[in-house]
């Protein structure tokens, strides 16, 4: 999971930047701050989409298989639940990017200054966001890369890199808007400039339009994207069978 990170943190670094106005940097010092965090939020969310998607997939369906609309309907549900400790994290990730400091003097510099709720700030806009990434990751990349596999007969590693990279382009640019104006609010914990979520779309588009504004980092962004979605689905095309060998072969034996 390191690794993942690693390669494309800075990716993540250059869109936050971006979307605040913020010049970008190639300093390693300055790219690779909140790195920690960073690796810390990916594994814990990603952790908590997978739990709570089975969870609900397995409340809507019961014993019987799980549809394609289940499947989606409990990816989004997933992504709604995720969104609370993923916003808490990356708002942490984002003040070390912006201020330096600590995985722990960071959050704790936001509580002794402006209380503990300032770290659920923007979490509204990071449920909506995760609530249809995770729809796309864990809901529509499987389920089209079964139907090309299975109607099209198109290789699975083929299948596997069309799905990533269709369910990247429509949560990347759905959930944008939302993704920046939470950057920005989580950046700007003092409100300065950006107060409410309703003031702070309405500050981007007044000054960047909107385009400008509310899309500003989607290049970055699906890049990113583009290349977890590949490596997510991957791990648990791998690890699934590992993870759960009772469940996939019985899957796999009646399918048969």
């Amino acid at each position: 999971t390191g690794r993942m990170p690693r390669s494309n943190y800075p990716l993540l670094n250059w869109k936050n930047a971006s979307q605040q106005g913020l010049p970008i940097s190639f300093n390693p010092a300055v790219v690779y701050r909140g790195l920690t965090m960073a690796c810390l939020n990916l594994g814990g969310t990603t952790a908590v989409q997978f739990w709570t998607t089975g969870f609900f997939q397995k409340m809507l369906a019961g014993d019987k298989q799980v549809t394609s609309s289940q499947q989606m309907t409990a990816a989004f549900l997933g992504g709604v639940t995720s969104g609370i400790p993923c916003s808490v994290w990356e708002l942490t990730m984002i003040q070390q990017q912006r201020f330096g400091g600590s995985i722990i003097s960071a959050p704790m510099r936001v509580v002794n200054e402006f209380g503990a709720m300032k770290l659920f700030r923007g979490t509204t806009m990071t449920m909506g966001r995760e609530s249809l990434y995770t729809m796309a990751m864990l809901g529509i990349t499987p389920v089209m890369q079964k139907e090309l596999i299975e109607r099209y007969q198109m290789d699975p590693q083929v299948g596997l890199a069309v799905g990533a990279l269709t369910g990247s382009f429509f949560s990347a640019t759905i959930t944008h808007p939302m993704d920046t104006i939470k950057t920005c609010m989580q950046g700007d914990v003092e409100q300065k400039k950006y107060s409410s979520v309703t003031n702070t779309g309405r500050a981007l588009v007044q000054e960047y339009g909107v385009a400008g504004g509310l899309f500003k980092g989607l290049g970055w962004r699906i890049t990113l994207i583009a290349t977890t979605f590949f490596l997510v689905n991957k791990f648990k095309t791998t690890l699934a069978p590992m993870m759960f060998p009772d469940k996939i072969g019985k899957a796999g034996s009646e399918e048969k």
